[in-house]
């Protein structure tokens, strides 16, 4: 389980971006954003680094 701090995602849509990019890098990702904590936890295969990685590319960078 890795849990990453989005400080740009403050809306639903920015949730479904997030959420997204998480499932392009692994899409039996499962993927619990937490909007009022800005933050999103994800079960997944893939790495952390990968997570990251698809993330900032979309526009999400964790902090």
């Amino acid at each position: 389980m890795i849990t990453l701090n989005i400080p740009n995602m403050n809306c639903g849509g920015c949730a479904r971006g997030v959420t997204a990019a998480i499932q392009q890098v692994d899409a039996s990702a499962h993927v619990d954003a937490d909007l009022q904590g800005r933050s999103v936890t994800v079960k997944s295969a893939a790495s952390e680094a990968q997570l990251r990685q698809a993330l900032t590319e979309a526009g999400f960078a964790p902090a």
